[in-house]
């Protein structure tokens, strides 16, 4: 919290009294929240900027911000019986170990994914595909009721600023002003297996109202996160190992796809290089016959409208690449591209050339 940030609360016969109840001077009658020394009220129509409360005759001390705003915190809880809990959000990164996980050099496929997982580079928005849906995570802030608040309550190794009691569970609550929980205190917290929740207090604006400072703490989750949380952490882990798996099987179908590829350019090779070892006489014949035998081997193709733009298919499609009513078909620019029996075009267009069949005769299978 900056430095100039005034105290706003003192205490009165045991009550915590904002310096907007407070009469000005020391008939305010409060003693400071931490070391208990007299305050004097400065919050007189002459006075500075922020009204606020000051040590008389005696220097400030460095606990009664804090204990005050604990003590605060603890007060308004109860009386509001109730508190919103921060939710979530952010993005799954892979591991070392999931790229180690598989048996070829995955990580390349990483950037592919890209283009496969709904994000749509032009609005910054992810569309609700599979690994669009799940590469990101966002668990809303919920409201909920309080049923008990104690400050300061031993609890297993350390003393939270607040316990308070949701659901017949207890929550600890950090409240950060000036100290933050440190390594050593969060992992006394993992221990416990308590959900903990910090209020970080530390930036509020130095003429903080009590309403004000009443919609932070209870209605607001924008400066509260979650240290540890045992049920958001199971939410997560199953969220980031769906998020996985889905990638997984999608590098696994680009690297088989790839695998296709090399596998075709082999054989396209091995093909040229024995055209190649063949004499001109033989290669101008078989440049002859090659349009005959790709008339004995055309698929006609038929229009449809999807949308604003035409989708080409070949009905009856040998492979059975899908099926509509029953009836084997392939959409040419999805599935026939990516077919070894594919050749390309009819010299106008209206059919495919594909040597499934004849592939098949030949070898027995074809991919």
């Amino acid at each position: 919290m900056p430095a100039k940030l005034k105290l706003p609360y003192g205490l009165r016969d045991g009550q915590l009294i904002h310096i907007s109840a407070a009469e000005n001077g020391l008939a305010c009658g409060c003693q400071c929240p931490g070391c208990g020394a007299p305050l004097v009220a400065k919050n007189g129509a002459a006075n500075q900027k922020a009204p606020h409360f000051a040590h008389h005759k005696s220097a400030e001390c460095s606990t009664g911000l804090q204990t005050a705003l604990h003590l605060a915190a603890k007060d308004i809880i109860a009386s509001h019986g109730h508190l919103c809990l921060p939710g979530a959000t952010g993005d799954f990164t892979f591991t070392p170990a999931f790229w180690a996980s598989f048996g070829f050099e995955a990580e390349p496929y990483q950037y592919e994914l890209s283009y496969t997982d709904g994000y749509n580079e032009s609005t910054y928005e992810y569309n609700e595909t599979e690994l669009g849906f799940l590469s990101r995570y966002h668990f809303a802030p919920q409201v909920v009721a309080v049923e008990a608040v104690v400050l300061e309550k031993k609890t297993g190794d350390i003393i939270p600023d607040l316990l308070v009691t949701i659901g017949g569970r207890q929550v600890l609550v950090e409240v950060a002003v000036t100290h933050f929980v440190d390594a050593a205190k969060l992992e006394k917290i993992r221990n416990l297996g308590l959900p903990a929740l910090e209020i970080d207090l530390s930036k509020v604006k130095r003429d903080l109202t009590l309403s004000e400072l009443e919609d932070l703490v209870v209605q607001q989750a924008t400066h509260k996160k979650w240290l540890f949380n045992p049920a958001l952490r199971v939410k997560l882990r199953e969220r980031r190992q769906r998020y996985f798996e889905a990638c997984r099987r999608e590098i696994e179908q680009l690297h088989a796809e790839d695998l296709r590829e090399k596998a075709r350019q082999a054989t396209r090779q091995k093909w040229q290089a024995e055209l190649n070892a063949r004499s001109p006489q033989e290669r101008a014949r078989i440049a002859q016959s090659k349009p005959a035998f790709h008339r004995n081997h055309y698929w006609p193709l038929s229009k449809r409208v999807s949308g604003t733009e035409p989708v080409w298919h070949v009905d009856g499609c040998p492979k059975a690449a899908r099926r509509y009513h029953g009836a084997p078909y392939a959409n040419v620019a999805v599935d026939c591209f990516e077919c070894d029996a594919f050749r390309g075009f009819g010299p106008d267009r209206t059919q495919i050339v594909c040597l499934f069949d004849y592939l098949k005769d030949q070898s027995g299978n074809v991919t």
